[in-house]
């Protein structure tokens, strides 16, 4: 059974947060089939998540007065769903609204629905922990475990099969599309996933494995297996992943996913 959790005391900006919110409220009012949510930005991302992770052994009713706790009581979620949501948005190309990627990005919801689970985590609730985490894989197959830890403004690609293990720490502004694996090696106990440093741009299918460092705006290749640490403003590819060359900004702005041509077979 879930459980609710203390209640934390930070109280970030709501400048920013709300001028996202107020602009997904008036698209909300101008979508004839948007559904009948909650008005306050709380209650809209409780019912979206509840509706979307309940089943019989934990129905809708259950999870929206447990996630809409959570969310009153720990408002730095809010705070980080508004930036995702913005990130969303402003990198999803001609269509730039706020609506599109909160009705319909798995990716999106996956993330909501992780960071609900790391406070139950964090609050020694680790099987409602893990119930939310296998929905989740379930429903948006997308497996982050609650215990991994998770910056802001993060994109998780189109499709699924992204997996997050428990130890991975994800700074600020990251991207992983699809099929991406973040996992460890062998037995080890301790830290054992990977660090992804601010502004990493993973492409699909690749497999960043073991306790390695991938430093600040790196890009890793399509199909990539990363078992050392990447060098910042580096890109790498193939199998092993190799060097291809460097670069000056952050990948993640453009998602410019190319490589030039390299001299050897993956």
């Amino acid at each position: 059974m879930l459980f609710q959790q203390q209640a934390d005391q930070s109280r970030p900006s709501h400048s920013f947060t709300d001028d996202v919110w107020q602009g997904l409220e008036k698209e909300w009012k101008i979508t004839p089939t948007a559904p009948p949510y909650p008005l306050e930005a709380h209650g809209r991302l409780a019912h979206l998540l509840a509706e979307k992770l309940g089943d019989t052994s934990t129905p809708f009713s259950v999870l929206f007065f447990l996630f809409k706790s959570i969310l009153q009581q720990n408002p730095s979620l809010l705070a980080s769903a508004e930036q995702d949501l913005h990130t969303y948005a402003k990198r999803g190309g001609a269509d730039q609204q706020y609506i599109t990627p909160f009705l319909y990005s798995k990716g999106f919801q996956a993330t909501q629905g992780y960071r609900l689970a790391h406070i139950l985590w964090k609050n020694n609730q680790p099987f409602s922990a893990r119930h939310l985490q296998s929905r989740i894989a379930e429903v948006m197959g997308i497996d982050v475990h609650p215990a991994a830890t998770i910056g802001d403004r993060l994109i998780l690609g189109p499709g699924s099969g992204i997996v997050i293990g428990e130890t991975t720490l994800i700074e600020n502004d990251v991207t992983l599309m699809s099929d991406v694996t973040l996992g460890g090696t062998g037995k080890h106990t301790g830290k054992r996933h990977p660090t992804l440093r601010q502004g990493t741009l993973v492409g699909p299918g690749a497999q960043i494995l073991g306790p390695i460092e991938v430093g600040e705006g790196a890009k890793i290749g399509a199909g990539a297996v990363v078992v050392k640490s990447v060098s910042p403003f580096t890109a790498v590819a193939g199998n092993p992943a190799r060097y291809v060359n460097s670069h000056a900004s952050w990948p993640v702005l453009t998602m410019d996913l190319t490589f030039p041509s390299i001299d050897y077979f993956i």
